[in-house]
């Protein structure tokens, strides 16, 4: 394996600790999933308030960071200070569309290295969202392999989604 899993395996260790609900995205979820040979940068998602998750950090150094420019709506963002990968932490994880802004539920279907893993449907909205189509076709093609949560997709479906990608979901 030549990915480092120590700073995420140790801030979901604090956050299970707290019982907080997380779900890891991004690279490390595709990583995960065996669709890249790498993770880029570790992508922590969580439903609960800021002041949660910075009670079960206060071990930890990390940064508050801007939750992105456009079209990010993420309520709040934290960067933990690592020297093998980056890792933010993203709460309330969000980003507009042309027809509002789509809310990306936490959700985690299955752990990895002691470290819970986003949903791929959520996640390849949220790719397809970010036009980063190559990521959101991968996590498409993998779940219509795999299968996909039909209470998921059908959760994603609630959000004002751009034609395109609601077709996607609704061809799982």
């Amino acid at each position: 394996m030549n990915v480092s899993l120590s700073s995420a395996q140790r801030v979901a260790a604090l956050l299970e600790a707290k019982g907080i609900h997380y779900a890891s995205g991004g690279s490390g979820l595709l990583y995960s999933l065996g669709l890249v040979s790498h993770v880029r940068d570790w992508d922590l998602t969580t439903d609960v308030p800021l002041e949660a998750v910075t009670a079960a950090l206060q071990d930890i150094p990390y940064a508050f960071v801007p939750s992105g420019d456009y079209p990010f709506a993420s309520a709040y963002r934290l960067s933990v200070q690592d020297d093998a990968l980056p890792l933010d932490i993203i709460g309330g994880f969000a980003i507009h569309s042309e027809h509002g802004i789509c809310r990306l539920p936490s959700h985690s279907p299955f752990i990895w290295e002691n470290i819970r893993m986003g949903s791929p449907e959520v996640w390849a909205v949220a790719y397809g969202l970010m036009n980063r189509t190559e990521k959101s076709q991968l996590l498409f093609a993998y779940l219509q392999e795999k299968g996909a949560s039909r209470n998921i997709v059908e959760r994603m479906l609630e959000e004002p989604l751009p034609e395109p990608l609601r077709c996607q979901l609704q061809e799982l």
